[in-house]
């Protein structure tokens, strides 16, 4: 009984119960994470039954309301609905010995069974895995037209366009955030990925949230953009279709095997621009590194925004893969919620993501747009993460600023905490960087959980910067201690050495 005593806490009140949780599973996460030592069951339980009744709930309250259970017996309605919930959906049913509070539900068992199928025959429910009561169950899959192969969705797909969203099944609905992107109501995967148009790669499965990166990017025909963490390839052959295929996109994947999956996207996408490296990015100084203007880094993160088709939290590593495709997000380790153990991961992975960043920041002189994304919920790999590099004085002195919010999707709602960077007043306060900043909470906001983070910066400074060699030069790249940096610098200083003796020489003969 321990499991639902524990998720009961996390109800109360019944009023603040559909609105706060299920509108921010990532607090939901974060409020368990505050009472570990209070718990006596284990937190992963937990969340997982608070989210699956948060999905149900309206089906539950209906069910309570018409059996009127609190009206015959002395329980709360907290404990009651996750009890029942447990009759009625779990599998396992309600997982705890005999005593007074599960004999209070399943004194009405019978009674609770037969408004439980009225309820579903009133709503038209024939698959609980498909359905969306609140509005926050994963009933949607989302298709990416790839521009590169085709030019818009094809007519021999079996759906009629609606406004509706979510989409009832059988209907199809163009997305308001991302250009050519549709929402499908999940049950009709297995359909689209059998459709000629999937196999030649007309047709992208890829999550919503996984599009915001490359849009918010925003490359150009012609530009050279860098995918510093490419694998599996959604978002670089997103890239490559934003600049109609011309320019040029490099990828870099460290993983063997994610670099064969990343090859193999690539190639089915049509994405000739794509050149992918099997090499470390932070290692990486490409030939093209003077022409590199934009770069997207999406690193090795806990994972915590994925999920689990079925609807429950599946923290890191549950992939919504269907078949061969690689539609999700990057796989990583299983994430272990226990309180010392997550906070040291976390604290890891942070450092890790820094790093990357810092090195995309730092390395590309010409570079006036870096994206940074994530498939977390956690502050500490997200918003902490780009506090960190706004701080960091070196980054600081090469221009680089948080974007704003009109770069960054601002019809958006969801947008970064802004206690987060709280004392942060220059250059940019904490409000104005916070606005700049885009959530995706899982399920409630049509997909996994994401976030995405822009630094720019302007025309004008990169250029002051250039033409102005020996100083750039000396300040912002004698600082850097490996070898292949410091390799550079020297041979940058001697080309230019020679070339200004090679102008004062042409000069002083035609004076002559």
């Amino acid at each position: 009984m321990n499991l639902y005593l524990d998720a009961s806490k996390f109800i109360t009140p019944k009023s603040s119960f559909a609105q706060s949780s299920a509108s921010n599973f990532s607090d939901l996460q974060s409020s368990i994470q505050k009472s570990l030592a209070s718990l006596k069951s284990d937190p992963k339980r937990v969340y997982a039954l608070l989210r699956s009744t948060i999905r149900y709930k309206d089906v539950l309250d209906d069910v309570l309301k018409q059996a009127d259970l609190l009206r015959y017996e002395k329980i709360s309605y907290s404990i009651a609905i996750v009890l029942v919930h447990d009759l009625l959906i779990s599998k396992t049913g309600i997982t705890a010995g005999k005593g007074p509070l599960k004999d209070a539900i399943l004194r009405h068992k019978t009674r609770l069974k037969g408004e439980f199928i009225k309820v579903k025959i009133k709503r038209g429910i024939r698959d609980l895995s498909v359905f969306n009561a609140s509005g926050n169950d994963r009933t949607i899959r989302w298709i990416r037209v790839n521009k590169i192969l085709a030019s818009s969705l094809p007519t021999s797909l079996p759906f009629t366009e609606t406004s509706e969203f979510p989409p009832p099944a059988g209907t199809v609905c163009a997305d308001r955030f991302i250009p050519n992107l549709y929402a499908v109501s999940n049950s009709h995967t297995r359909q689209l990925i059998s459709t000629k148009e999937y196999q030649r790669g007309e047709l992208i499965l890829q999550d919503r949230a996984s599009c915001f990166p490359a849009f918010i990017l925003s490359p150009v025909a012609g530009e050279t953009v860098i995918d510093a963490c490419a694998a599996p390839g959604n978002k670089t052959t997103h890239l490559a279709a934003i600049m109609g295929n011309m320019g040029k996109v490099i990828a870099y994947e460290l993983n063997a095997d994610r670099a064969k999956v990343l090859q193999r996207m690539v190639k089915r996408a049509g994405a000739s621009i794509v050149r992918v490296e099997k090499s470390d990015f932070t290692e990486a100084l490409p030939a093209e590194r003077m022409d590199v203007t934009k770069v997207l880094c999406d690193p090795s993160c806990s994972g915590s925004g994925i999920f689990r088709k079925e609807g429950f939290a599946a923290g890191a590593g549950a992939s919504a893969t269907v078949g061969n495709d690689e539609t999700e997000e990057q796989e990583n380790g299983g994430e272990d919620t226990s309180g010392d153990a997550l906070a040291k991961r976390l604290l890891n992975l942070s450092i890790f993501q820094t790093r990357i960043m810092k090195h995309a920041l730092t390395r590309f002189p010409n570079a006036t747009r870096v994206v940074y994304s994530t498939c977390s919920v956690h502050a500490e790999e997200n918003e902490d993460v780009v506090r960190k590099l706004l701080m960091d004085p070196e980054i600081a002195k090469l221009g680089w600023k948080a974007m704003g919010r009109e770069n960054v999707i601002p019809s958006w709602h969801r947008r970064g905490r802004q206690e987060r960077f709280q004392g942060m007043e220059w250059p940019q306060r904490a409000e104005e960087i916070s606005e700049g900043c885009l959530r995706a909470d899982p399920i409630v906001d049509g997909g996994i959980g994401f976030f995405v983070a822009g630094f720019e910066r302007d025309c004008e400074y990169r250029d002051k910067r250039s033409i102005s060699g020996d100083d750039y030069e000396s300040e912002e790249w004698n600082g850097f201690d490996d070898a292949v940096a410091s390799n550079y610098v020297t041979e940058s200083v001697a080309t230019r050495k020679r070339k200004k003796r090679k102008h004062n020489n042409s000069n002083n003969n035609k004076r002559a």
